[in-house]
């Protein structure tokens, strides 16, 4: 799916503007009820045209798992070599090495040995978060395998494929129901396409200049607090 960057940055910028505006808007002709409607409609315009504007969802995302399951040793010549290879992590642990030093460059069959053991390392084992370090392992090792594996490597290039879907998908619907950019849609952005999250930063400083986005997310949340018939 072919996704128009550029329309998306205008309409975002544009429809933060006009929040903006929205926000600032009085009117003395108006009791505050009436210009809470008002306010209420225009908004549920730009949420329309904001949501309208939608990617579609991606697929599921790739499952690593399967590859990481695939690292477990299933034969008696897989057993011998991740034994071999988890002599040797504890030698280089023993004279001084660091665990993610020992990730960072490890082969294919060193990763297996790793992740085999990994649940009964003194890292994990004495940590007060064990399964926070044990988590932070494994990505050490997804980090390490995708540079030295075939199949990592095209799970990720499926996950990147799926990124700027993604990305926009959070932008627009935060933008549509708070006012704001999400930071996880910033983060998507820049991971698809750091340039175009610079380009998207600098035209929404131009139409929302300094602090106030804060008097449009202070309208839109006040909005969704007032029940539509008070």
């Amino acid at each position: 799916m072919t996704i128009d960057s550029a329309n998306l940055i205008t309409l975002i910028t544009t429809a933060r503007r006009d929040l903006l505006a929205t926000a600032r808007a009085t009117d003395p002709h108006l009791t505050p009820d009436g210009l809470r409607a008002r306010q209420r409609a225009e908004v549920e315009a730009i949420r329309a045209r904001l949501l309208d504007a939608m990617p579609a969802e991606p697929a599921a995302t790739p499952d690593r798992q399967p590859v990481l399951d695939a690292l477990a040793p299933a034969t008696a010549d897989d057993i011998a070599r991740v034994q071999h290879e988890q002599a040797k992590v504890s030698a280089l642990l023993a004279a001084g090495r660091l665990l993610p030093e020992v990730i960072a460059t490890a082969s294919r069959d060193r990763l297996a040995a790793i992740l085999d053991s990994a649940e009964t390392s003194p890292e994990v084992l004495e940590a007060r978060d064990p399964a926070s370090v044990l988590g932070a392992l494994h990505e050490m090792i997804w980090g390490r395998l995708v540079q030295v594996d075939d199949a990592a490597q095209a799970i990720v290039a499926a996950e990147e494929a799926t990124t700027p879907a993604r990305a926009w998908r959070s932008i627009l619907e935060g933008v549509a129901t708070a006012g704001s950019i999400p930071f996880e849609g910033r983060v998507l952005l820049n991971r698809a396409d750091p340039a175009v999250l610079g380009l998207l930063d600098d035209g929404d400083a131009e139409a929302v200049p300094g602090p106030s986005g804060n008097l449009i997310e202070s309208m839109m949340d006040g909005l969704d607090r007032v029940p539509v018939d008070a």
